[in-house]
């Protein structure tokens, strides 16, 4: 069976468009469609469906891949195998998330790890949320840290809520609705935006507050960067949906952060995969959990923008 047609049918599965898939692998499209005939042929299996314009897994896909994905992936983790067994990996944490959570509580917790364990060592990295699943799952890393919901339902991963943060709206302090305590949905409608791309889920956040309620608004300016857009907001060039884990560090410079009225909550969850969890992972999550203790300390507002779970 050709390994390569395996990888495609993967990468078709992470991104759910042969083209995406094609480049990945670096293949034409014609020679990915090809490879991924061929795999099905060599299988007696119908994998996908083509009724619509992205590919989608058939129930009989999603069985494949549920069996298969863990073996592919862990042939992309080969050399970090390796590494483990040459002893370092034994003694790092190591942490895969995004960027603002990153940023937001990983750094910080680490912080705390780091000066109750001195010789702690880590390695973070920022990947996408797909990725951060996949290589969670098969051991790539120790934990990933993520907002929920996960983007794959059919990767087998052990997920540990154990954050909420209350969905806000960053504007400038000079906008009207900047002296409220808090914001409805309502006095969003007709306002100007600043958001991710579609499909990011930012960009989902927005669209669920004001679409659920039927509210007119208006998207001008759209980055893939959560940074950006706290800059596109500060430049004035509209509002955009945040929350505590992901503002800017020390709000201020003409910025200020409103909750939005309501149940409008984002969940925080660690993801780890099958089996004991690592260690230092266990020792991380208490130290991430001392770090909101402490912000809903030293911020009265924070208070009531977190809720450990």
């Amino acid at each position: 069976m050709n390994l390569r047609a395996l990888q495609l049918f993967r990468h078709i599965v992470l991104t759910g468009a042969l083209s995406e898939a094609s480049d990945r692998l670096n293949i034409s499209v014609s020679a990915a469609s090809r490879l991924l005939s061929q795999l099905e042929s060599d299988v007696g299996l119908t994998l996908f469906s083509r009724k619509r314009r992205r590919l989608e897994l058939t129930e009989q896909g999603q069985l494949f891949f549920r069996q298969i994905a863990n073996t592919l992936i862990g042939i992309d983790e080969i050399p970090k195998v390796a590494d483990d067994i040459r002893g370092r990996a034994q003694e790092w944490l190591s942490i895969v998330t995004a960027a603002p959570v990153a940023n937001g509580l990983v750094v910080p917790a680490l912080a705390r790890l780091s000066a109750a364990m001195p010789r702690l060592q880590c390695t973070v990295n920022v990947e996408s949320r797909f990725d951060i699943e996949s290589k969670v799952s098969v051991r790539g890393y120790n934990l990933g840290v993520i907002s929920l919901p996960v983007e794959n339902a059919i990767i087998d991963l052990q997920i540990v809520q154990f954050l909420r943060s209350r969905l806000c709206v960053l504007l400038v302090d000079s906008h009207p609705l900047a002296g409220r305590d808090t914001i409805r949905a309502e006095d969003l409608a007709g306002e100007t935006f600043v958001s991710l791309a579609p499909g990011q889920r930012w960009r989902e956040r927005l669209d669920e507050l004001m679409g659920r309620a039927g509210l007119p608004y208006t998207v001008a300016f759209e980055t893939g960067s959560t940074v950006v857009t706290v800059e596109m907001v500060r430049a004035g060039l509209g509002i955009t949906l945040i929350d505590r884990v992901c503002a800017p560090p020390v709000l201020g410079n003409g910025l200020v952060m409103r909750p939005i009225e309501g149940a409008h909550w984002i969940t925080y969850a660690s993801l780890h995969p099958p089996g004991p969890h690592a260690p230092l992972a266990e020792l991380f999550l208490d130290a991430l959990s001392d770090h909101v203790e402490a912000l809903r300390v030293a911020e009265p507002r924070a208070r009531d923008l977190l809720e450990l779970i």
